[in-house]
């Protein structure tokens, strides 16, 4: 019976651990952008008769979306990075929390 080599190549996962950190980032960013605009909206509904608060319930349900995505690209990013530490270390059993899904 052979023996399981598990190989991973650390530059490639440690670059698309820091995409899902890059992403995380970026939608941060929208998701504040998103936030001052319902912000923005919310404050001119008096005046619109409406039209604004139906924008800004809009925007906010996509800024509740980009926030979720953000929070699954930084699990993802610290996922990534756990399993090269784990790697380097010679724990090949630590890969539970890959099959764990997506805890939001």
């Amino acid at each position: 019976m052979a023996a399981q080599v598990v190989q991973m190549d650390y530059k490639v996962v440690g670059e698309v651990s820091k995409g899902f950190a890059t992403s995380r980032d970026v939608l941060n960013a929208v998701g504040q952008v998103l936030e001052a605009l319902v912000a923005i909206l919310r404050s001119l509904a008096f005046f619109s008769m409406g039209t604004s608060e139906a924008l800004a319930e809009y925007l906010d349900n996509i800024k509740n979306k980009v926030k979720n995505l953000a929070k699954i690209c930084n699990e993802f990013s610290e996922d990534l990075a756990r399993a090269i530490d784990d790697h380097k270390r010679g724990d090949i059993k630590g890969k539970h929390y890959f099959g764990e899904g997506i805890s939001r």
